[in-house]
C-alpha cells in the first residue's frame, strides 16, 4: 500500500505541472487516451476485487462514463482528422495499475481504489481544464470542456463514498 501511494504521489506531482505547460494537441491526445484506458482498467479491477456495493456502483459508473468518453474522444479525433493515439496505458498509469492489482481484495482494495481515484480524478480534471483553456484544436477543446463537468460529478460522487 505504501509503494502504491508513493508511486502515485510521484506521478501526480509531475502530471499537473506538465499538463499545464504542454497543451499541444498531440500531448493532450496521448494523455487523454491514457486516462480513459486507465480509468476503465482500474474500474474493471474494482468490480472484481471488492464486494462493497458503493464502491462497485462507483466503479461501474466510471467504467461506463470512460467508455463513453473514449468513444467521444475517438469521434473528436476523427472529426479533427488527427492520428489516433495508441490505446494503451502509459508508463505512469501502468505502474499505478500494477500496484493496485497487487492490493489484496476486499476492504484494503476498496480503500486503495477510492484514494487513488481521488488523486487521479483531480489530476484528470486539471488536464481537461488546461486543454479546454489553452488547447490548439477547437474540436478537442470542446471535448475537453465537455469532460470537465463529468469529472466534477465523479469527484462529488467519490466524496460520498465510504469503502
Amino acid at each position: 500500500m505504501r509503494r502504491l501511494l508513493a508511486c502515485f504521489l510521484a506521478l501526480v506531482a509531475l502530471m499537473p505541472a506538465a499538463w499545464a505547460a504542454d497543451v499541444s494537441t498531440q500531448a493532450f491526445l496521448a494523455k487523454a487516451a491514457a486516462v480513459a484506458r486507465f480509468e476503465i482498467a482500474i474500474s474493471q479491477l474494482a468490480l472484481r476485487k471488492t464486494k462493497s456495493s458503493t464502491v462497485q456502483g462507483f466503479a461501474h459508473q466510471m467504467n461506463l462514463d470512460y467508455t463513453v468518453a473514449g468513444m467521444k474522444l475517438r469521434q473528436a479525433i476523427a472529426d479533427a482528422k488527427l492520428p489516433t493515439p495508441r490505446d494503451a496505458l502509459d508508463a505512469g498509469h501502468k505502474a499505478l495499475f500494477d500496484e493496485l492489482s497487487h492490493t489484496p481484495p476486499g476492504k484494503p482494495f476498496a480503500k486503495a481504489y477510492v484514494e487513488m481515484q481521488g488523486r487521479s480524478l483531480r489530476a484528470d480534471l486539471e488536464l481537461f481544464q488546461a486543454y479546454g483553456r489553452g488547447g490548439d484544436n477547437e474540436r478537442l477543446k470542446l471535448f475537453a470542456e465537455e469532460m470537465v463537468p463529468v469529472l466534477h460529478g465523479h469527484l462529488e460522487q467519490l466524496a460520498k463514498l465510504r469503502p
